[in-house]
């Protein structure tokens, strides 16, 4: 059985990737930063799911260069799969990007190195929307990049470092640049969920316009990218960069109604106070990605649309609030 190590389980993508990756057949080993007893919350319900589904959970301290070898040695890991990263206030200028650097950027070395010596076959990062400069058309993966947050220049940073790891170590590396997904056991504080909470509840929440469009990808299809992108990295070239989004730009508001329409309440569309809050300074109208590439070198498509994919998110959604 090939071994998987995917870091940062107990955030939302990186909990469906054990789960995915689990239920297909690998030996999954899950990566958190603090000890398991330390969770609480949405992050705690995470980690218990993957329990559940027999995934190893590890503490680990990417930051210090002893123990990340060591683990690197003991688990010997097939693939590894680098999620973890820092993200606090990532839609935000006042992101901290030395922190991202130091975290995002700076194990890579010391990864590379150590996945050499035990014989990994391959690494998948996870990059991010945010590395593309803003614009109305559909991003490229072959699109010059310059990011309008810090947080999108730290993403950049990690990709072209491990572009030029790739090549040193002739290791196969994949990223994954991911836009917005959505899906059960996201934060609860996420614009999806907290409006899901909000009609189920019979609360009124107040909106920007919400005009703004943006790519929406359900989870499911998001971690079936990454499965096609593990078995890429057995196509001979070294290092490469896939959009996995779904190709579309929806306004938040058609999304909003959309799972309005399927909570079926008559008062939906009153509760949903589009226009009662200003938008936010800065914020970029239209963001989406071509999934062309995806398409046609991973043989990865969609199959879930805007309406089955909200449909089964809401259904997640108070299914898990049911039971919590």
């Amino acid at each position: 059985m090939l071994k998987l190590v995917i870091t940062g389980v107990s955030s939302f993508i990186g909990m469906h990737l054990a789960k995915y990756f689990s239920a297909n057949g690998f030996d999954v080993v899950g990566t958190i930063s603090r000890d398991l007893v330390e969770y609480s919350g949405v992050q705690a319900l995470r980690l218990e799911c993957l329990v559940e589904c027999g995934v190893k959970i590890e503490s680990l301290d990417i930051l210090d260069e002893g123990a990340l070898r060591v683990f690197v040695q003991q688990e010997r890991p097939s693939y590894w799969l680098q999620h973890a990263g820092w993200a606090e206030k990532y839609s935000e200028y006042g992101y901290d990007f030395d922190k991202g650097f130091h975290v995002n950027v700076s194990p890579l070395k010391v990864l590379y190195s150590s996945l050499v010596e035990v014989g990994c076959q391959g690494v998948i990062l996870t990059g991010s929307s945010a590395e593309y400069s803003n614009g109305d058309l559909a991003a490229c993966e072959t699109d010059a990049c310059f990011p309008l947050l810090p947080y999108g220049l730290s993403k950049l940073c990690e990709t072209l470092y491990a572009s030029q790891l790739a090549e040193l170590y002739s290791m196969p590396t994949r990223v994954a640049r991911v836009f917005i997904p959505y899906g059960a056991f996201d934060n609860p504080l996420k614009l999806i969920s907290s409006v899901i909470m909000s009609l189920s509840e019979g609360r009124a929440i107040d909106l920007s316009a919400c005009t703004q469009k943006r790519d929406f990808l359900y989870v499911n299809d998001l971690v079936a990218g990454y499965g096609a992108l593990v078995k890429d990295l057995q196509r001979d070239k070294l290092f490469d960069i896939f959009n996995i989004c779904s190709g579309c730009a929806v306004s938040l508001k058609d999304v909003l109604l959309t799972l309005a329409r399927h909570i079926k309440r008559d008062d939906c569309e009153k509760l949903l106070r589009f226009g009662a809050r200003p938008m936010r300074d800065g914020e970029d109208m239209m963001s989406y990605g071509s999934n062309q590439k995806a398409i046609d070198i991973l043989g990865w498509s969609l199959r879930y649309d805007l309406i089955s994919g909200i449909d089964e998110c809401v259904d997640q959604v108070l299914l898990n609030n049911k039971g919590n």
